[in-house]
């Protein structure tokens, strides 16, 4: 059925993937694997899940959080709902347990708290909520969604439950946080109406039967000059938003550059690229393209999926050009192979893959988002960075860090993780990036439907797949060394703000590191050489 564009016109996207791609898999068998997996996946998940596909679409956290005063508890002091458990719960839960959120009780009062107390504790304790799953002692951790509770906020919730759950002085509590409902764009309180949108059009959902993807064009105009994306959004029905697996939004012109904008899929919804970076889209005409994946939830219904556009002002472009979500399959060898050749997980067994892309032109990481279906469990992103380390013997190994590693993956929640300004990684061309993901087909794994059957590769959520979309801003060499002295001067402030560089140091080159720690800072634009040679140790 054919959509409209609604709003004003601005707008159209693209961008290139560079450099050479490997693709590996090994697997094992259950036993080889469990002990090594239970950490990971002990926790019950169980606990909170609203059904294995209800919790769909919708963000967890806004921008704009309010930042709201905690009254500090005395060290003897046992916390209350009214003073501090509502401020945590206002900071970091009711965005999603309100109601009519997606989540499976509103969290606004203190008896609706007070019911959940114990399960609360439990969940918090072990991290299954709120739906952060990167492992917090691992790897970056500066983002700018960061919905993720601290270890005090922790201690708060699990004090309180186990003290009872006391009310505490209701004179203590603070203004209830007016939220936006399911059908509000979540953007819009930060960055105001959005300049252009999108529809599908009516969408038959069947109450019955198998997984399907309907695919909707709807026309592009033909813009007077190109503009660069800030930020896009997906939404679709409240009923809807039960029953779709995903949903890409792509341009594709009649001529010039295509490909995907934004992707909304389990517990996503936008992307926020950031005032300094953008995806350049150029004028028409062409067609947005709907790529939308459903699974029929037992109700008959119509839903309606509306995309929305926000740019930065035409005479003020951004400085840098991001690229749209890059989609590197891990579940693939090489691109002009078929996907998914290689997965097979055998009855009550593991599968570990993993892809490498080594960079041919510097670039600097903006966020990563990691897809895989009901067996999937961990994802990782490691980087190899250029130049070899002296040892006794001579060049030795190439350094690398684990820059993330979601160690504690539920298909129900994939969320797009975007670094701090300040801790974009920056890689130089030679740098090497690892990307793992890993299947759980055993009893240990709640989300695995049957551990007896294989399981092999497919577009349902029942079957495998494996992929990191990942939104870069590709560098020239000049570029990558004036972002460099831009990093000392912002990690520079960090120390002075914070104290210490925290793991923001781990986005740039540990030669870099040395250089910013030693205080031998105009080295990095002094270097005659460039790419791989830079930091070649021969």
């Amino acid at each position: 059925m054919p959509g409209t564009l609604k709003g004003a016109l601005y707008g159209a996207p693209y961008g290139a993937l560079y450099g050479t791609l490997n693709a590996t898999t090994i697997g094992t068998s259950g036993d080889t694997m469990r002990n090594s997996m239970k950490a990971t996946m002990s926790q019950s998940h169980d606990n909170y899940r609203i059904g294995r596909f209800k919790l769909l679409g919708g963000l967890v956290v806004l921008l704009g959080i309010p930042q709201l005063g905690m009254q500090a508890a005395e060290p003897d002091q046992t916390p209350t709902f009214s003073n501090e458990v509502v401020r945590v719960l206002q900071q970091k839960c009711q965005r999603c347990h309100q109601p009519g959120g997606i989540g499976p009780m509103p969290l606004e009062t203190y008896d609706q708290a007070r019911a959940w107390a114990p399960r609360i504790k439990e969940n918090v304790r072990r991290r299954v909520m709120p739906p952060w799953h990167l492992d917090p002692t691992i790897g970056i951790q500066e983002y700018k969604n960061d919905f993720s509770l601290s270890n005090e906020q922790i201690a708060t919730l699990v004090a309180w439950a186990d003290a009872g759950a006391p009310e505490g002085n209701p004179a203590d509590l603070p203004q209830p946080v007016e939220w936006p409902n399911w059908l509000q764009w979540e953007l819009e309180p930060d960055l105001g109406p959005p300049d252009m949108v999108f529809e599908s059009g009516p969408i038959e959902v069947r109450a019955e039967g198998g997984d399907f993807w309907p695919s909707i064009d709807v026309e592009w105009p033909a813009l007077v000059q190109p503009r660069y994306l800030k930020a896009a959004e997906i939404r679709n029905t409240i009923q809807g938003r039960g029953a779709l697996h995903h949903n890409n939004i792509r341009l594709n012109l009649e001529e010039g550059p295509s490909g995907r904008v934004v992707g909304a899929g389990a517990g996503k919804r936008w992307d926020y690229f950031g005032e300094d970076t953008g995806i350049l889209f150029d004028v028409g005409p062409g067609v947005v393209n709907f790529g939308a994946h459903y699974f029929p939830i037992g109700v008959e219904f119509e839903d309606n999926i509306e995309v929305a556009f926000w740019f930065h002002p035409a005479d003020d472009p951004p400085e840098t050009v991001a690229s749209v979500e890059i989609h590197h399959l891990v579940d693939q060898f090489d691109p002009d192979q078929p996907r998914a050749r290689d997965i097979l997980i055998p009855p009550h067994g593991t599968q570990t893959m993993y892809r490498t892309w080594v960079l041919d032109e510097p670039v600097m990481l903006n966020s990563f988002r990691g897809h895989m279906h009901l067996h999937g469990i961990a994802m990782s992103i490691e980087v190899v960075w250029p130049g070899r380390v002296r040892d006794y013997y001579g060049p030795g190994a190439n350094r690398r860090d684990v820059i993330a590693s979601i160690n504690n993956y539920n298909h129900n929640w994939q969320t797009s993780f975007v670094f701090e300004d300040d801790a974009r990684p920056i890689l130089p061309a030679g740098t090497a990036i690892v990307m793992r993901t890993h299947f759980d087909n055993t009893e240990n794994n709640p989300l695995s439907i049957d551990p007896d059957q294989w399981v092999v590769f497919g577009g349902r959520s029942v079957d495998a797949m494996s992929h990191f979309h990942v939104s870069v801003t590709y560098l020239e060499e000049e570029e990558y060394d004036s972002l460099l002295v831009q990093r000392f001067d912002q990690l520079a402030g960090r120390k002075e703000r914070d104290g210490e560089y925290g793991t923001a140091l781990l986005a740039i080159h540990p030669d870099e590191r040395t250089r910013l720690e030693t205080g031998n800072e105009t080295a990095t634009v002094a270097e005659p050489s460039r790419g791989v040679d830079r930091y070649s140790q021969r």
